[in-house]
């Protein structure tokens, strides 16, 4: 670890670490500074409605919701980074120190969603996905309010689908399919599309009419060279399966992380 890393963490905890104590007014968070802003890139308004929103998500679903900010990762990748102030703030909501946190860098333009605890259960591969999705294209604009205001409203609606016994995965409704009755729709439009482009081609060919004569397709048939041509050629084709992703689920790493980093 780097003298830089050191220092960047030692100023976290001085300028946070006035929030410890909560552990022992509420006996469930060690620290309950949900919006760490170190470069400052927030407004005073924007920290406390965003500091809010996440504490109330924290309390409701007994899980931390935490946004992390720097200027830089000091070398390190975002989830290293995010598991060692994870570790160093004592992040997390009750025994099982559950949360799900947002570290982004200014500095390298860099993300990392990570969870832990009930967290893992919440925010699967597949949903960690679907999130990024929302708050990156805020992110790449400099909109950082707008994009940790997705960032949260994404937190709540999985917190509501996992409690609704449905998380977001693979293969759910609720991660952006049509479901049943929309495919029966989609299925439907095709078969109408389909329709009317037959008839379309059936009109075309009124004018048509059967030759019984073979001098009409037999125009100039004087063969000077003659050439060998492969009508087919045989393929042989092998099967790769999946990837575990695409079954759905938490991947945990052996500190009991699971992670979703990317650029912005």
């Amino acid at each position: 670890m780097t003298k830089k890393i050191v220092s960047l963490i030692l100023a976290f905890v001085l300028v946070f670490g006035i929030s410890v104590s909560a552990f022992a007014a509420t006996g469930d968070v060690a620290f309950d500074k949900m919006v760490i802003d170190y470069p400052d890139i927030l407004s005073s308004e924007e920290e406390a409605e965003l500091e809010n929103r996440a504490w109330e998500l924290t309390k409701q679903y007994h899980c931390g919701v935490y946004i992390m900010i720097t200027d830089t990762l000091g070398g390190m990748e975002a989830w290293e980074f995010n598991e060692m102030v994870y570790d160093e703030l004592s992040l997390g909501y009750g025994s099982e120190r559950s949360a799900i946190v947002l570290l982004i860098s200014t500095g390298e333009r860099q993300y990392d969603i990570m969870a832990h605890g009930y967290g893992n259960t919440v925010f699967t591969d597949y949903g960690k996905d679907i999130m990024a999705e929302r708050f990156v294209d805020n992110l790449g604009n400099d909109d950082w309010y707008g994009g940790f205001c997705d960032y949260i409203d994404t937190c709540d609606e999985f917190f509501v689908a996992d409690l609704e016994g449905e998380p977001v995965d693979v293969g759910t409704e609720s991660s952006g399919g049509i479901g049943i009755f929309g495919v029966f729709i989609a299925i439907i439009l095709a078969c109408l599309i389909a329709m009317a482009i037959c008839l379309i081609l059936r009109s075309q060919m009124k004018t048509a009419r059967k030759a019984t004569e073979a001098h009409k397709y037999a125009k100039d048939l004087a063969l000077s060279r003659q050439y060998d041509r492969f009508s087919h050629r045989d393929v042989i084709r092998r099967y790769n399966p999946p990837s575990d992703n695409d079954s759905g689920g938490t991947t945990v790493n052996s500190g009991g992380f699971s992670h979703k980093s990317g650029g912005f």
